[in-house]
């Protein structure tokens, strides 16, 4: 009879220790809104949606007819109450525009524009520390033809238990030589929660 109280007790030990257990599932990009707050997939539906009015917008296609402009996409702007990783809404804007081949894009963080770096350049030409055929030289690179802005802003309303949270996500691509509005859209995002009458 006491031979069989340990194996016992180690399965109920189980037993407990699996039912405290975290559950991990996937969840749906597509879920349902679960709060009034900008969610992941409000995030991705907007870009996903201004980029394709980029892509097919005449002005566009008619400034890249023929070639492919180097394009700066500038970090978006966050004019909401809300933290939200501007920079990483950036990034998606930016791939996706790459990933369409219609556009060049320099990478800032190595062209090399930083004071210091400059400098740094610079001394080692002058103390023949690099091969002079093979140097860097100052204006070699590639120059911006288009600028691509963005803001995500907000409106709140709240009328006795309602709450009326509306977002606008604006972009516009401007011609960096020519100074003219290529292309400007915007989305919009709307969403309304009610409190119950008794509760929290």
């Amino acid at each position: 009879m006491k031979k069989s109280v340990f194996p016992l007790g180690l399965l109920c030990g189980a037993m407990i220790l699996s039912g405290c257990a975290t559950r991990i599932s996937e969840v749906p990009l597509d879920r349902t809104a679960a709060t009034t707050r900008i969610e992941p997939q409000d995030i991705r539906r907007t870009v996903e949606k201004m980029v394709e009015s980029l892509l097919v917008a005449p002005g566009v296609k008619e400034f890249v007819s023929g070639r492919r402009p180097v394009l700066d996409v500038e970090p978006m702007q966050n004019r909401t109450t809300q933290h939200i990783d501007m920079a990483s809404l950036t990034e998606s804007v930016r791939m996706q525009l790459l990933r369409s081949g219609m556009f060049r894009f320099v990478d800032r963080s190595s062209t090399g524009t930083a004071a210091v770096d400059v400098e740094r350049i610079n001394q080692e030409n002058q103390l023949g520390l690099v091969d002079a055929s093979k140097a860097v030289k100052a204006g070699h690179q590639t120059a911006l033809d288009m600028y691509l802005t963005g803001t995500l802003s907000e409106i709140k309303n709240v009328t006795g238990r309602t709450t009326d949270q509306y977002y606008k996500f604006s972009m516009s691509l401007k011609d960096l030589k020519t100074g003219e509005l290529v292309w400007a859209d915007e989305q919009e995002i709307r969403k309304a929660s009610t409190r119950p009458v008794v509760g929290w």
